[in-house]
């Protein structure tokens, strides 16, 4: 690792940060316990994670980064534990495909909410991802899966989890500089709250608490910490291009494991949000990249 240039380090934090959040979804299928108390648990394991870290890491200068969020930083609270249960929702009521397909739109509703708030012009690129996209998630949400699993309820909490999502991560480029782990830490309050008012407040089914520990404990917060790292040695675009992998990959693997067969509608829609993000993505990259000197 002490050979590593910094590009190799920020591919294989974000190379690992997606291998290790792959098995989510396929750990939520396996689990049997209702969906509230598995939000509960989940969400409570990650926010417990995420405070003992922030606690040892930071010790007395916590109080101090939490007061300097300001108003971005409750935004993004906020916003992220919406998110957090809008996700949570889209699993149970729709397909793996259906959900991480429509989440994997993210940023170009981050650009339009840019737009609208800040003022940020979107170029003519952006402007025919979001229509691509658009018109793969309008071919993916009216198809039918071989299970009968998706349904428009769960296609509509992956929309707003995606936009939430998007609109928490719009706000945090208001604290430029400031890590927003503090607010992503707090906001794992809101779905433990949201599962105990909808009746959740119980023990996880015989067998099902380890793998809420894995999904909650480990793949939540390392895969967290290793993805939002990486940006540091390498430009987001190309973290953004490595992440659509565990978009492509993950529908795949449920398939495999659990025999959730997504339905050809949502394969063809979902290839072509993927796509456009891909292209969208190496477009951007390339301009990116400066001239070689001459």
């Amino acid at each position: 690792m002490g050979g590593m240039t910094e590009r190799h380090r920020g591919l294989a934090m974000a190379l690992i940060g997606i291998m290790v959040l792959m098995p989510d979804t396929v750990l939520f299928r396996l689990i049997s316990t209702d969906l509230w108390t598995l939000m509960i648990w989940r969400a409570g394991f990650q926010g417990v994670v995420l405070w003992i870290a922030l606690i040892l890491l930071r010790g007395r200068k916590l109080p101090g980064d939490i007061r300097a969020l300001g108003l971005p930083g409750l935004g993004f609270m906020l916003a992220m534990g919406v998110a957090a249960i809008c996700f949570n929702l889209a699993i149970a009521w729709t397909t793996v495909a259906n959900t991480l397909f429509i989440l994997a739109a993210m940023p170009l509703w981050a650009a339009l909410i840019s737009w609208l708030l800040m003022g940020e012009r979107i170029g003519l690129r952006t402007g025919l991802t979001i229509a691509a996209a658009m018109i793969g998630i309008g071919i993916l949400v009216t198809g039918k899966d071989e299970g009968g699993i998706a349904h428009w309820t769960g296609d509509l909490a992956a929309l707003a989890g995606s936009f939430t999502m998007a609109s928490g991560f719009t706000l945090a480029r208001f604290s430029p500089g400031r890590s927003m782990v503090p607010a992503l830490a707090g906001s794992a309050f809101i779905p433990v709250l949201f599962g105990i008012v909808m009746g959740g407040a119980a023990m996880p089914l015989h067998g099902d608490m380890g793998l809420l520990f894995v999904m909650g404990a480990i793949i939540a917060p390392l895969s967290f910490a290793l993805i939002s790292t990486a940006p540091r040695y390498i430009p987001s675009t190309e973290v953004s291009l490595i992440m659509l992998l565990e978009t492509a990959l993950a529908p795949i693997l449920v398939w495999w494991i659990v025999g959730e067969d997504p339905g050809p509608r949502a394969v063809l829609g979902g290839t072509i949000v993927v796509s456009a993000l891909v292209i969208s993505n190496l477009i951007g990259l390339r301009r990116a990249r400066p001239s070689p000197a001459g």
